[in-house]
């Protein structure tokens, strides 16, 4: 029985659609990497450090300068994982994956503000991070690191935003 990886299958669905489409590659996926860019709100240069290539390769496709890459693509479907491979090289079907859940309405191809459940969620205090993390770093410590403490604590966003805590 073959089993063929994810990205082994990408590398020939998209070598296959190069050879028979190389003129609809040109013009229509750029569209698309543009609808996509316009959906996350995201420019060449956001989008180019998003998926970890150098800003040069975005802005060349979106120039129409060059075609975009298998490794562009591959990379564009691994960071976005609910856009649509179809949707991306062929065009077909809707941008985003549907999820197969009841009761939730189906996904808009526009920026639309973050859902409710997420909007109330708080950020846990400095306190509990600050308290978990001595917890965690108490467990895992060697015997002779126990005069160590945590001076200070930054908690990364995916907005490219920090914050930083200092326990008391």
């Amino acid at each position: 029985m073959l089993e063929f990886s994810f990205c082994g299958l990408m590398k020939m669905m998209y070598i296959t659609f190069v050879k028979q489409n190389t003129a609809y590659i040109d013009s229509h996926m750029v569209d698309r990497i543009r609808q996509l860019m316009e959906y996350k709100g995201l420019t060449s240069t956001q989008l180019a450090d998003n998926i970890d290539v150098p800003r040069a390769i975005v802005s060349h496709i979106l120039s129409g300068r060059n075609k975009p890459s298998l490794d562009v693509v591959l990379k564009i479907v691994s960071t976005y994982r609910e856009i649509a491979r179809d949707w991306l090289l062929l065009g077909e079907g809707d941008m985003l994956i549907r999820l197969a859940t009841v009761g939730k309405e189906k996904p808009q191809a526009t920026r639309a503000a973050a859902p409710a459940s997420l909007e109330e969620k708080e950020a846990p205090s400095p306190a509990a991070i600050a308290g978990k993390v001595q917890e965690a770093s108490t467990a895992a410590q060697a015997p002779a690191a126990s005069e160590k403490a945590i001076e200070q604590i930054m908690v990364f966003y995916t907005d490219k935003t920090f914050s930083t805590y200092k326990p008391s």
